[in-house]
């Protein structure tokens, strides 16, 4: 059984706050349409427990990906983000639907 990416976790320090943020989920994408690129917006939380608490998200980071989305957008979307090798997000883990409580216990 295939487990969906739900969030990407990595631990971080906001820039305007200087708390730590570890749980980022897409909450907003763009797909160029001429192919070349598409952009996932993230919202970033202390925990995936906090985002499970509705509370704020503490950070937002933009990134860019190079092409467009095949199959679920969302899944090529995080499947992307987990390849990049530099920025913020280099060295991103997943989150699965089935690890989100492990994850939130481990935070």
């Amino acid at each position: 059984m295939t487990h969906k990416i739900i969030a990407l976790h990595k631990p971080l320090t906001d820039a305007a706050t200087g708390a730590p943020v570890t749980h980022f989920v897409i909450s907003q994408y763009t797909v160029v349409v001429d192919g070349t690129k598409s952009q996932a917006v993230l919202q970033g939380y202390i925990s995936a427990e906090a985002k499970a608490a509705g509370k704020r998200p503490l950070a937002h980071i933009a990134q860019d990906v190079a092409g467009t989305p095949e199959g679920d957008t969302l899944q090529w979307l995080y499947g992307e983000l987990l390849k990049i090798e530099a920025g913020d997000l280099a060295g991103a883990t997943a989150v699965l639907a089935a690890d989100e409580a492990t994850q939130a216990d481990a935070a």
